[in-house]
């Protein structure tokens, strides 16, 4: 009886072992996150119908179906602008950020207005679409996704009528500290750390004349429930105020709502957060050059070449009342986390604005950065119910150069006024 019984287990055991040569190996949970950082491993992403130098507009629109939007797909097919394709590029973060992803990540839960247990890296690399706040992590993954430690920004905004004339154009000088959640958390600032301090924005107007010698100064907190500190130095009266944060306000005597800023910058709590799943779009590609190039209809659009990336798709809808917005729809990159394009829709349901951001390529460096991180080259906002654009291109970027934190201060704004 004995020997039957080991047989039948032998025999069992059998019918479920691998067949010879498979691979038997799972991969751990630190594999795997270190995977998402890597979604071009096996090669560039491939459409059919779409190969690297070929140029898309209304004749053959139809090949772009697939992975262009509708609201984009649209005026594509109108003969708005065109596009010309180059490969995918692979653009992996900083070997200390992803390290921080593994080290920290399968601690952090979502909190009541902020993440418990937060350290730095991504907060939830690994993404199960089954999950029900997959969209609010997916929102918490964009806003901490890897900027450097220190980013300084010589851009210049425009607004833009349907037949391109510039109505307005202003030049601003932009420094952002990031002095906590930090990869290396010996490089955090231990008062900020105390304060809850996440982030701070300092601001200064080179150009028009009419307000140049403004700054302000912001202070973004690791609570998403706590309203930004904002002060304001006025060049003309040589003071500062503070003002009552308002995402929904257009800065510079501009159209563009704060909240606009990189496909969004608002607050998570104040929204409901959806998750669309994953998906391969075609989005305007890292550009090696200085500056964006611009062309279409009102030279509303980026013709530098876009490419086809793999992206997380989420939607944002308002708990309370909004302005101008029902709802917001962003397509984020999956190795970078940042927005690549992102929709908004008024208050019927109707599509109003679209926003295309382009980035620096990793190799693009005249600046002598030390390290790379995604930093924003470009963004378009184009209103077409009001048949507008603002344009925000970058001239200049440096990452993780040294800055003073007394920058990063309202006695800071007295120093540097004019």
């Amino acid at each position: 009886m004995r020997s039957t019984i080991l047989l039948l287990v032998a025999y069992v055991c059998t019918l479920h072992a691998s067949p010879a040569g498979a691979d038997t190996h799972r991969p751990s949970r630190d594999e795997q996150i270190r995977a998402v950082f890597y979604p071009y491993r096996q090669g560039p992403v491939r459409v059919e119908g779409i190969v690297p130098g070929m140029t898309i507009d209304a004749t053959n629109a139809h090949v772009a179906a697939p992975v262009l939007p509708a609201e984009l797909l649209t005026h594509l097919q109108a003969g708005d602008f065109a596009i010309t394709v180059q490969d995918t590029t692979d653009m992996p973060l900083r070997d200390e950020y992803i390290q921080a992803t593994v080290a920290h990540s399968a601690h952090v839960e979502l909190g009541d207005g902020e993440l418990q247990h937060y350290v730095a890296g991504l907060p939830f690399p690994l993404l199960d679409p089954n999950d029900p706040r997959a969209g609010e992590k997916a929102a918490w993954n964009h806003r901490y996704r890897d900027r450097g430690d220190t980013v300084q920004f010589w851009p210049s905004t425009e607004h833009r009528t349907s037949n391109g004339t510039v109505e307005r154009a202003d030049r601003l000088y932009i420094a952002l500290f990031f002095g906590t959640h930090r990869p290396q958390p010996e490089r955090n600032l231990p008062q900020w750390e105390q304060e809850g301090v996440y982030s701070k924005t300092y601001v200064r107007t080179l150009a028009p004349s009419d307000v140049e010698g403004n700054q302000t100064l912001s202070y973004s907190f690791t609570n998403d429930t706590l309203s930004e500190v904002v002060w304001l130095y006025d060049v003309r009266t040589r003071r500062t105020r503070k003002l009552v944060d308002n995402p929904y306000q257009a800065g510079g005597g501009g159209e563009l709502l704060m909240e606009d800023r990189s496909g969004f910058a608002g607050y998570i709590h104040a929204y409901e957060w959806r998750y669309l799943g994953e998906q391969v779009l075609l989005v305007p590609g890292p550009i090696q050059a200085p500056e964006s190039r611009w062309g279409g209809r009102g030279n509303w659009y980026p013709v530098d070449p876009w490419e086809l990336r793999r992206v997380v798709v989420v939607e944002a809808r308002p708990k309370g009342s909004h302005p101008m917005y029902s709802r917001r729809v962003l397509y984020i990159d999956l190795q970078t986390w940042a927005t690549l394009c992102a929709f908004a829709y008024d208050l019927a349901g109707n599509h109003k604005r679209t926003f295309l951001m382009t980035y620096f390529h990793p190799q693009f460096n005249p600046w002598q950065n030390p390290v790379w991180t995604p930093q924003i080259a470009s963004q378009t906002s184009i209103d077409y119910q009001r048949q507008r654009a603002s344009i925000f291109q970058t001239h200049r970027a440096l990452t993780n150069h040294p800055l003073n934190p007394h920058r990063f201060s309202v006695a800071g704004l007295m120093l540097y006024g004019k």
